[in-house]
């Protein structure tokens, strides 16, 4: 009797406490296969991921390498009757029509000012140009005709063809069209290169040199424009008509009184490259970067007695603030090149 009575009671107890194994092992699963599931996902979108970046990366990488291989191969060279029609294209394609140039224009530019309408071709073909006129003040009438001996010279258009732009084309032809017209220049007859630019553009004009002077009076098409500025450094003595002088120098007198005559000389100097003077000026350092060596100036001048003549108008020479000697300098093995 026991044991029947025992019986009954260990049977149900025993199937519940299966029953219960049974549900935990169950819920176990789940959350194991929840788990494997999420660590597939994971793994399938670090690997979806890590594929796509890369080829992102390898597609700018490509972008940069293709924009470098076409600047490398551009050729810029003063434009010829025959690149006009191209020329025109772009025009008209990159401004509005109340700005752009008429064939006319671009025919008497290249015309009558040749030296200073510069292309940029790859593999033989334009696809972009710069173009100028000269003149002695930046008005209206300048838009419209050039003056062989002005001393502004005055840019009307710089385009590049729209399947080649943000490439850094504009920039790369901008600055090769600057550096060639200051290398020509040898005399210093132009002093300065002026352009009118929309607000959008003035960050572009900046990183190429120019400084932004004021809101310019005349009017081009219906939206406000910039004036810009960027003055031309004469680079070598004129062939032929100078050549080069050096002078030395060390100051004689107590800093503290030197330097305001030392700023006025800084002004001097850049006032005399803005007027067309072949000059620069600087100081003398030792091993470590420390001043102390004394001045140290190059210019071209006719003879010597000009240079002369320059030097003492220098502020730190006539206040008598350094001992100084001016000399010829020749050439024997290759030359020197101010920027």
């Amino acid at each position: 009797k026991p044991q029947s009575c025992i019986y009954p009671c260990f049977v149900p107890l025993l199937f519940l406490t299966m029953a219960s194994l049974l549900i935990r092992c169950l819920a176990s699963i789940s959350m194991l296969c929840q788990l494997l599931a999420a660590a597939s996902f994971v793994s399938t979108a670090r690997f979806h991921f890590g594929r796509k970046d890369p080829g992102r990366f390898r597609s700018l990488a490509s972008h940069a390498s293709v924009t470098d291989d076409v600047i490398s191969r551009l050729v810029y060279r003063p434009a010829k009757p025959q690149d006009i029609s191209a020329c025109i294209d772009i025009e008209t394609a990159s401004y509005p029509e109340d700005e752009a140039a008429s064939l006319a224009s671009l025919e008497y530019r290249q015309h009558n000012a040749s030296p200073y309408f510069r292309c940029a071709l790859l593999d033989n073909v334009v696809i972009g140009f710069v173009c100028a006129t000269r003149c002695d003040r930046f008005e209206e009438e300048s838009m419209t005709k050039n003056l062989p001996d002005g001393c502004l010279l005055a840019v009307h258009s710089v385009v590049v063809r729209e399947d080649f732009r943000r490439r850094s084309i504009g920039t790369a032809m901008l600055r090769n069209y600057l550096e060639q017209v200051g290398g020509d220049d040898t005399e210093g007859n132009v002093r300065s290169v002026v352009l009118l630019a929309k607000q959008n553009l003035l960050g572009f004009y900046v990183k190429c040199g120019f400084v932004v002077m004021r809101p310019s009076p005349i009017v081009h098409g219906k939206e406000l424009w910039y004036k810009l500025k960027h003055d031309l450094v004469r680079t070598l003595p004129v062939e032929g008509k100078e050549s080069w002088f050096c002078k030395t120098e060390q100051f004689k007198r107590p800093f503290p009184e030197i330097k305001p005559h030392l700023e006025a000389h800084k002004e001097w100097v850049a006032s005399l490259r803005r007027e067309g003077f072949c000059i620069t000026s600087g100081y003398r350092v030792d091993s470590k970067g420390r001043p102390g060596g004394g001045g140290l100036m190059f210019l071209a001048a006719k003879t010597y007695d000009d240079a002369l003549s320059l030097i003492l108008q220098d502020p730190l020479v006539a206040n008598d603030c350094v001992d100084w000697e001016l000399n010829g300098w020749i050439g024997q093995v290759g030359d020197i090149q101010l920027r």
